[in-house]
């Protein structure tokens, strides 16, 4: 039974590093290149200056890039707000306003708009090193881990919170009712549960 999602991740890219975390097409990233460049996006998102527990919307496509942010956020102690990039425009600007989102991460060209002074950070800012990171910032027990957001067909979106525990009940009871390894499943479903146009 896994008792932390984070820590988890990060207990399997050390114990074993070239484990494939993501696979598209025959391209494919380790653990170990998870923990890498999520410690590199944990570090840069540390250095923001963001209120603590802000959330941080993220604009992109199912890419590794995009899975590393969502963990370098939570990472930082921040939950993340997956935007599908396909999504209409105005969908971040409404987005913002009901979060009140502090930072945006553009794994995508974000779209000609004006957006309310906020921070923007592109994955080519985001250098790769060897970072420690204070795991005490981790994302945990009650604290959001990300935030879906409703379509808005019947009204403005609405965000529907999932915290570090919703999500660690998830995976357990995934892995326990389908008989799946002991590593979080949660890579490959509930962070891309972001079609939300």
């Amino acid at each position: 039974m896994i008792k932390d999602v984070i820590k988890k991740i990060d207990e399997i890219a050390l114990n074993e590093p070239n484990r494939i975390a993501y696979d598209y097409l025959g391209q494919t990233n380790t653990y170990g290149d998870l923990k890498k460049r999520s410690d590199a996006w944990a570090y840069q998102i540390n250095q923001l200056g963001l209120s603590p527990g802000s959330p941080i919307m993220i604009w992109g496509g199912q890419t590794f890039e995009m899975i590393a942010s969502f963990l370098g956020c939570v990472k930082a102690g921040h939950a993340y707000i997956p935007i599908a990039s396909y999504s209409n425009a105005d969908r971040i600007l409404t987005i913002q306003e009901v979060s009140e989102a502090e930072a945006i991460i553009a794994i995508d060209q974000l779209p000609d708009i004006t957006l309310p002074p906020m921070q923007v950070i592109k994955p080519d800012e985001v250098k790769n090193g060897d970072f420690t990171l204070d795991v005490e910032q981790f994302v945990e027990g009650d604290d959001n881990f990300y935030i879906i957001f409703t379509s808005g067909t019947s009204g403005k979106p609405k965000g529907v919170q999932i915290s570090h525990n919703n999500l660690l009940s998830f995976i357990n009871w995934e892995m326990t009712d389908f008989a799946l390894p002991d590593h979080p499943s949660f890579l490959s479903q509930a962070p891309y549960s972001f079609d939300l146009s």
